[in-house]
C-alpha cells in the first residue's frame, strides 16, 4: 500500500453561505515545490470558471512557508489578478496574518483576515 501524502495545499471548490469559493487548505509548512505544483492547479481551476471568484485560504493548520514558496505565491496572485475578486485568509497566527498582509500590499488585493470560516462574508 502506497503512503500518499496529503496535498498541500488542498484546493477545491466549496460552497459556503450559498456562494462558491475556491478553497485552499494549507497544512504544516508550504514548500517551494508544493507552491509551484499548486499554482498550476489553481490556474486550471480558475480558468475553467473564466470569471472573478473569491478565494479562501484556510491556514489554521499552517505552521509557515519557505521564502521561495511565498515568492511563487505572490507571482501567481499577480498573474491571476483578473480571476480573483477577494481573498479570505483564515488564521489565528500573527506570523501568517502579517505575511499575507504584506503580500496583499505588493499585489494590491482585497485581503480579509478572519479567525474562522464562520466569519467569511461578514
Amino acid at each position: 500500500m502506497m503512503n500518499q501524502e496529503k496535498e498541500n495545499p488542498e484546493i477545491k471548490w466549496k460552497i459556503l453561505n450559498n456562494k462558491e469559493y475556491l478553497y485552499f487548505t494549507f497544512h504544516d509548512t508550504l514548500r517551494e515545490k508544493e507552491a509551484s505544483d499548486s499554482v498550476i492547479k489553481w490556474h486550471e481551476l480558475l480558468n475553467l470558471k473564466n470569471e472573478k471568484r473569491e478565494l479562501i485560504w484556510n491556514c489554521l493548520d499552517m505552521k509557515g512557508y519557505e521564502p521561495m514558496a511565498r515568492i511563487i505565491w505572490q507571482r501567481a496572485i499577480k498573474e491571476l489578478k483578473t480571476y480573483i475578486d477577494k481573498i479570505w485568509l483564515i488564521s489565528d497566527s500573527t506570523l501568517i496574518q502579517t505575511g499575507a498582509r504584506i503580500m496583499s500590499l505588493f499585489t494590491s488585493f482585497d485581503l480579509k483576515v478572519v479567525k474562522s470560516e464562520s466569519d467569511i462574508g461578514n
